[in-house]
């Protein structure tokens, strides 16, 4: 048995083979993955302060500053996240229409299919950008319009499943590069870009290299421009065979990505494939994973699925190498198989064992699951702890210190028969100020565990229902009637003990709250209890 298992511990190591890549060509990409939270916060730091700048001066702004502003905070969502480049490119489309700007309504029409592009929402995208008139427009304009036209017909030749759509989609693509390069100047960086694009198209992958890296070394391009023309580079070598520069300039452009925080993650999908491609399984399935969590929060149902394709990968490691342990079991029966039955025996034992681990397998990632969401309620219920520990001791010492102030102030005044000042002290505590100021406490550690929680249960309630806040005000009753809910205090008695309501009192700011609702009411509660921690 023994001898056996040696035998077959050798077949499988002369068997088995990976293409291997110089890990210098990864390493910044493994540092940029390591820190993509940090380019996130970069980027999120920008569209709040845009939008701080313009609520502070928002009643001072006319229509056209309206518009640049939902321009800018459109074009910063378009590769962030969909769900928002979407609202505010609509919202663009609106205020362009006001501006009474012909020039304005076709730029925004145009960014608004662009979006709708990237979504993989190719019908929609291309009705609105046959429904402009092009006519008294800007030359840029114009060139911006059969730039974004011609890639959608790209983009859905990439995805089409008939040969004969694919041919006719790029055979339109390429009038509209044309008429792009008609329209942008010669010495933009755009006009020489499509060019580069064009000559992919047209197998000419030395012409197409030269441009781009003109492009690279001459133009001073940000991280998002520069990650759309490293990933050209990419595709032209990756023609021409040369795999080395086509992982190279690959890498580079996901590099970019993460940098400018673009969460749709294109390169790392195309790098997750080419390493997978190359055996290089461990690693492409790391790089998936992160590709799939980039594209959740892209939010883009399209993107999904275009990783949804290459999910396999994701539980590669463990697939592939069972799968292919069985492949080389099967091998060496066929080559040994003149050997003793013990040898015969030693492989139904371990196709035996194999299949055990498989079961085995399931159960842990069962377990792995439930495991997880545990954790993520206890971590939470630490947080709670830890919060209202530190807030009841902070409130606790603040009420005793005030208490020892009081009684020595009492005490001294009644030592010098000061019985009137005594009276006045005492008139002037306020119990209500006291339970505002408790009050107001309790939100500021409960906001800061749910940070999110007001927008979260405003999505729960009708548009014409939803809480609208006082300046300065953190919550209000109805809140924080169903902040306590939050924390798991669902009794109408302890909630009205906490807050010093009646029941009656709690009951109905819960049953007006329900009404208000655009959930089924008895689900209302449930539904508070699904809001998590920001």
């Amino acid at each position: 048995m023994k001898i056996s298992l040696l035998l077959l511990f050798l077949f499988i190591q002369m068997t088995s083979w990976a293409i291997t890549y110089n890990d210098s060509v990864l390493t910044r990409l493994e540092e940029v993955i390591e820190n993509r939270n940090y380019f996130v916060e970069l980027k999120q730091a920008k569209i709040d302060g845009l939008k701080k700048d313009f609520l502070i001066s928002r009643d001072e702004k006319g229509v056209m500053d309206l518009y640049d502003y939902y321009d800018k905070i459109s074009r910063e969502y378009q590769t962030f996240k969909f769900d928002s480049a979407f609202h505010y490119s609509h919202k663009l489309l609106e205020t362009a229409y006001q501006t009474k700007d012909k020039d304005r309504n076709v730029a925004a029409k145009t960014e608004f299919a662009n979006i709708l592009i990237s979504a993989g929402i190719f019908s929609e995208a291309m009705d609105t950008l046959w429904s402009i008139d092009l006519s008294n427009v800007k030359e840029v304009t114009i060139a911006r319009f059969y730039s974004i036209l011609s890639r959608g017909y790209f983009d859905m030749e990439s995805f089409s499943q008939s040969q004969y759509y694919s041919t006719m989609y790029r055979a339109k693509g390429m009038v509209y590069f044309d008429s792009a390069l008609n329209y942008y100047p010669p010495e933009s960086w755009e006009y020489h870009s499509m060019n580069a694009h064009k000559n992919i198209k047209l197998d000419n992958y030395g012409a197409a290299i030269d441009t781009l890296n003109q492009i690279i070394n001459t133009y001073d391009l940000n991280n998002d421009e520069l990650a759309i023309q490293m990933m050209f580079l990419s595709f032209a070598y990756g023609l021409l065979g040369d795999e080395k520069n086509e992982l190279k300039y690959m890498v580079e452009a996901s590099v970019a990505d993460f940098m400018a925080a673009k969460k749709e993650a294109v390169a790392l999908f195309f790098v997750a494939g080419f390493l997978f491609e190359h055996d290089d399984v461990m690693r492409a399935s790391r790089y998936i994973n992160v590709a799939l969590d980039e594209t959740r929060f892209y939010g883009s149902n399209f993107r999904l699925w275009q990783i949804s394709q290459y999910l396999p990968v994701i539980k590669s490691e463990h697939i592939v190498t069972i799968e292919d342990q069985k492949q080389k079991l099967w091998n060496y029966l066929m080559i040994v198989s003149f050997l003793s039955l013990i040898i015969v025996v030693s492989f139904i034992v371990i196709f035996r064992q194999i299949r055990k681990l498989n079961r085995v397998k399931n159960i842990l990632e069962t377990t792995n699951r439930k495991l997880e969401s545990i954790n993520e309620e206890l971590l939470l219920a630490n947080k709670i702890k830890e919060e209202y520990v530190g807030y009841y001791f902070s409130v606790s010492s603040q009420m005793i210190e005030k208490l020892e102030k009081f009684k020595n102030s009492i005490y001294r005044k009644f030592s010098r028969k000061q019985y009137d000042e005594v009276a006045l002290e005492l008139d002037a505590i306020n119990i209500h100020k006291e339970k505002l100021f408790l009050y107001n406490k309790f939100d500021q550690v409960f906001l800061q565990i749910f940070p999110d929680f007001v927008e979260k249960l405003n999505a729960l309630l009708k548009d014409e229902e939803q809480f609208k806040l006082k300046e300065g005000q953190l919550l209000n009753t109805e809140l924080r009637i169903y902040a306590l809910t939050r924390l798991g205090i669902t009794s109408n008695e302890k909630i009205a003990e906490i807050l010093d309501y009646s029941v009656n009192t709690v009951y109905s700011y819960k049953t007006r709250v329900r009404n208000m609702a655009r959930v089924p009411k008895d689900e209302f509660e449930q539904e508070v209890m699904k809001i998590k921690r920001f």
